[in-house]
């Protein structure tokens, strides 16, 4: 008689398992030893049945392989380049020996050079070509969400016309359009008076590697309008005349000027700034007379040091050409004015000190409102009256009389002034607030009456310019711009608004799009002009998304702040090791720019992948004000990078993501951090990603003969300085580059670069090659490395790419898109992040959703094979595929407090139940008592809203009173070469 079929089964019913195994892949991956015996016993005991057991074994293998292949696991790599070490040896200043072996890199025009730069160009797509299957479905998310009907705020012209520009689909650059005054938006003739598109097609610019309309300017009689292009990425700009009436281009052409232009107030001049030969520094100020050779322009000015740049505008009220001479740490602000004729020469406002930056803006040509930092650190505010056109010389100091004094914890960042009204913008403890303050109404001024601004409330006796009040913002992260994000509209705006009571601002927070509002400084009331429409589906819901602001301590004890951005049903993921949240925190921290809070419809793409977000307001940026600036420059330049590092061990710390799970992002001087930090503490960041980073410090700042060297001592010092050159030594991330193990990393680089040079990041790579295992390949193992035991392969990448492009990268905006899917495709698959969208379990849901259990999973999400690969190869635009999240990071979320079961086996081999909450008490026990974590408390709530309020109630203690990529150039409060602008500043911040 054959023996009886049994086999004993050490797992637990399979209604328990479901509950065990939604809570986390540790609990799967506790199980899988007694599911294969398990399975080896089936199969022993009846084994007519293993075909049928392989069956759906195969389909678990081939799905394993398939996203191995999408994260580039288990493929060969390709052989990378190797930079041949041709050793440089010089005895620098200091008498020590510096050995460069590959200075020879800096020769642009050496053929082995650029076979360099090819070679790695291709080792970079080759390595990830196993992601281009994901490039595109990053590639379609972005332009799904393009609007198709995209357009500017308008702005309304004397001449009767509707000014605006606007996108389209399919076209890389932008149509400037205007519309007759009273047909509605949709009727009437739309006039495209200049395309883009033409332009960048014209013999002059088809071949070019590079396209971009970098201004556009119109006469006082919106007649003519002038426009600049940069052909090369080199910021340098040629300048043509367009005659609006009859279509015409005129003769006239203004070649290498800087993208400052104006016009007089009678159109017939041009003012412009000449830039000096192979360097964007703008010297010269000339003026020239349309319909005349430029061979004859007038010069008007020229700035001899060259620690001084020049850039230029024209004043709200039309009266005056204001241009500011600014190095670093000092400006100095010119006048002309602009009905001036013959007699057309700068005057200046307050001499150039040593130390003192200011800015200046006219009232009516009546006053200079100044805005200035001498004596103080977060600038204040006065006015003084304005000289007359034929008036002999003042001094204009003398007479200053005080609007707004200096305050320790305010920093006055910029002002804009009305005929009725002055608008301050301020910042205090990261936040940005706006005073708008009642001016006394000129005499002759016969308007109806205005309600009464509330009094001041500082303690003062009421004066001149003590009835204001502020706006009030709903959210508490938010970004402000002073103007409309698009040039054109915030320069015709500029021409219109002085006569107003209209403030009109761009409003935007990681989780609202932008808003270009018109706010009525007399009724306190707001209009939304315009708003920034995300297309595709699904359907953008702000509510489904959640920000923070969080503050992180830095190794001195300093409170560095960090604001966040996740989708809330997506934050339950977060775990330990490889199953926690992935996470991107970028940075900048130099200049004195702040790295404001503002919206990106590419960045869904991560959040709907169960990102984090993260900005690090760390010092060196001015967004605690400008002592956080000081504190972050010089010799305390390191704060910077600690910052950073304090920032990224509070996120992991606090449960929002891991080591394993973290990358980091930085561009230009935030690329110096990036290569820092990286030296200093390779073991946070499993991914690292930065583009046209400053990374040879030492060496470019004792080059002087490199453009604008002298101009960047007053930021990072001069090495000559032998306590500069100590520290810098220490921080530069190209002098330490050593054998260790660094995190992913993708280098970005651009051949006409003008302010980070090519050779910078092609130096780094080539250094960091040298100290990178042989040949990395992702099959290649470190036995004991991983969480557990689990071996852990060493398939770390080193990628770089240089293009023909400058410090912006792609100016189009399908072939920007282009390179951001290739950059998201390598954080993706470097973080094993979910390669698709995670779907919602419920679009209307505000709390959290109850636990998928793998029955549930298997009916929801279907497989995710090699057909599905090759639909999207196809092109698919990815909207009905559902998500298939990392098999290390499955499908989980948390269910509402005390609901979930915890099995465990106990001594005998039994199974017991345990809530979480006692679990989490055991454990407790097990490794003594540990502080709640804010993450913990995201993870466990029934609502955010609740949290929320109770976190904010922490971080209020710590409150004192706040297109492209494109860069701007110095402007007067310490900005540099390779600083941005305030516009540029947002435009970077979309990343």
């Amino acid at each position: 008689m054959p023996p009886t079929k049994s086999f004993h089964n050490k797992l637990p019913p399979l209604d328990e398992m479901d509950l065990f195994i939604s809570q986390s892949a540790d609990n799967l991956l506790t199980l899988l030893p007694d599911m294969t015996d398990s399975i080896r016993q089936l199969i022993v005991h009846y084994p007519e049945i293993y075909l049928g057991v392989w069956e759906k074994l195969r389909l678990i293998l081939d799905e394993a392989e398939t996203r191995d292949k999408l994260h580039g696991r288990n493929i060969e790599l390709p052989s990378p380049p190797i930079c041949e070490a041709k050793p440089e040896v010089k005895i620098n200043i200091h008498g020590d020996e510096v050995v460069d072996n590959y200075a020879w890199l800096k020769d642009r025009e050496n053929p082995d050079v650029l076979k360099y730069i090819e070679d790695e160009n291709q080792y970079a797509i080759a390595a990830l070509r196993h992601t281009e299957p994901l490039q595109k479905l990053l590639y379609n998310e972005f332009v799904s969400r393009l609007d198709a009907d995209e357009e500017s705020a308008r702005v309304t012209l004397p001449d009767g016309w509707s000014y605006y520009s606007k996108s389209q689909v399919g076209l890389e650059y932008r149509l400037h359009c205007r519309t007759r005054l009273g047909m509605a938006v949709g009727m009437g003739e739309e006039q495209v008076y200049l395309d883009e598109n033409e332009i960048a097609q014209s013999p002059e610019f088809k071949d070019s590697t590079y396209f971009r309309v970098g201004f556009l300017r119109h006469s006082p009689d919106c007649r003519i309008i002038a426009y600049g292009v940069d052909g090369l990425g080199n910021e340098q700009f040629t300048t043509f005349f367009k005659d609006l009436e009859t279509g015409d281009l005129l003769p006239d052409r203004l070649s290498n000027i800087y993208e400052n232009l104006e016009f007089s107030s009678c159109g017939r001049f041009i003012y412009y700034l000449k830039l000096v030969p192979e360097t964007e520094r703008a010297y010269r100020l000339y003026r020239h007379v349309l319909g005349t050779a430029v061979e004859l322009d007038q010069l008007l000015y020229e700035e001899k040091d060259e620690m001084f740049c020049l850039s230029m505008t024209k004043s709200g009220d039309g009266k005056f050409i204001m241009m500011n001479a600014a190095a670093q740490v000092t400006s100095e602000t010119l006048f002309l004015h602009a009905d001036a004729e013959d007699d057309a020469r700068p005057g200046v406002i307050m001499p150039r000190k040593e130390g003192v930056t200011y800015s200046a803006e006219s009232h009516d040509g009546e006053y200079f409102f100044v805005l200035t930092n001498e004596n103080s650190k977060n600038n204040w505010l006065f006015r003084t009256p304005a000289p007359k056109r034929h008036s002999p010389p003042v001094d204009l100091v003398a007479n200053r009389e005080t609007v707004i004094p200096h305050r320790d914890f305010v920093l006055i960042e910029d002002f804009q002034v009305r005929r009725r009204h002055l608008v301050v913008f301020e910042r205090s403890n990261c936040h940005q607030n706006v005073r708008v303050i009642e001016l006394a109404a000129p005499q002759g001024d016969h308007s109806e009456h205005r309600p009464e601004a509330p009094p001041c409330s500082i303690g003062l006796e009421p004066g001149p310019f003590d009835k204001y009040h502020y706006v009030s913002f709903s959210e508490t992260v938010y970004s402000l711009l002073p103007e409309s994000i698009n040039e054109e509209t915030s320069n015709l705006s500029k021409m219109t608004l002085f006569d107003t009571n209209v403030l009109r601002f761009t409003y935007s927070s990681l989780v609202q799009p932008r808003q270009v509002i018109d706010y009525n400084m007399d009724t306190c009331e707001s209009l939304t002009v315009h708003t920034e429409q995300i297309a595709g589906t699904p359907i953008y819901d702000a509510s489904n998304y959640e920000q923070l602001r969080l503050f992180s301590t830095g190794l001195d004890g300093t409170a560095v702040p960090m604001s966040i951005v996740f989708r809330k049903d997506l934050i339950g993921q977060g775990g330990k090791g490889l199953d926690a949240n992935p996470c991107l925190l970028y940075t900048y921290g130099a200049y004195g720019s702040c790295t404001d809070p503002v919206f990106s419809t590419q960045r869904l793409s991560l959040l709907d992948r169960g990102f984090i977000y993260a900005i690090a307001h760390v010092r060196g940026g001015s967004d605690m004000g400008m002592g956080w600036y000081e504190e972050g420059k010089l010799d305390k330049k390191p704060n910077t990078f600690l910052d950073v590092i304090s920032c990224a061990e509070y996120l992991i710390k606090e449960g929002y993501t891991s080591a394993e799970k973290l990358a980091i992002y930085g561009r230009s001087a935030g690329g110096l951090m990036i290569g820092a930090v990286v030296n200093m503490r390779p073991d946070l960041f499993k991914t690292a990603l930065t583009e046209v980073p400053f990374v040879d410090a030492v060496n470019t700042m004792l080059d002087s003969s490199i453009p604008w060297t002298a101009f960047e001592w007053e930021e990072w010092g001069n090495p000559e300085n032998p306590k500069i050159y100590q520290i810098m030594k220490q921080y530069c991330p190209y002098s330490n580059v050593r054998p260790q193990k660094y995190p992913n990393m993708l280098v970005l680089g651009g051949m006409n670069d003008p302010r980070v040079a090519f050779f910078e990041p092609l130096k780094w790579v080539a250094k960091l090659r040298s100290c990178w295992p042989p040949k990395s390949t992702s099959s290649s193992q470190s036995p004991g490395d991983g969480p557990d035991g689990i071996e852990e392969r060493d398939d770390r990448m080193l990628l770089l790419r240089i293009e023909e492009v400058g410090h912006g990268g792609s100016s189009g905006q399908y072939a920007y898109l282009e390179d951001l899917a290739f950059e998201y495709a390598f954080l993706i698959s470097t973080l094993q992040a979910p390669v698709f969208r995670i779907d919602k379990e419920d679009e209307h849901s505000t709390g959290r959703v109850e636990p998928l259990t793998p029955s549930t999973i298997r009916r929801k999400k279907g497989a995710f094979t090699n057909e599905l690969l090759e639909e999207l190869d196809n092109g698919h635009q990815g909207g009905g595929l559902g998500i298939e999240s990392d098999h290390l990071q499955p499908f989980i979320c948390v269910a509402k407090p005390g609901s979930q079961m915890d099995h465990r086996r106990n001594s005998t081999g039994q199974w017991t139940g345990a809530t979480v909450a006692q679990q989490q008490q055991q454990q407790q026990q097990r490794q003594g008592a540990k502080v709640r974590s804010r993450f913990d408390e995201l993870k466990s709530s029934k609502g955010s809203s609740a949290n929320y309020n109770r976190r904010r109630s922490t971080t209020l203690l710590e409150f004192s009173e706040k297109g492209t990529k494109q860069n701007g150039k110095p402007a007067p409060a310490s900005q540099g070469p390779r600083s941005q602008s305030k516009l540029t500043e947002w435009i970077a911040n979309f990343f």
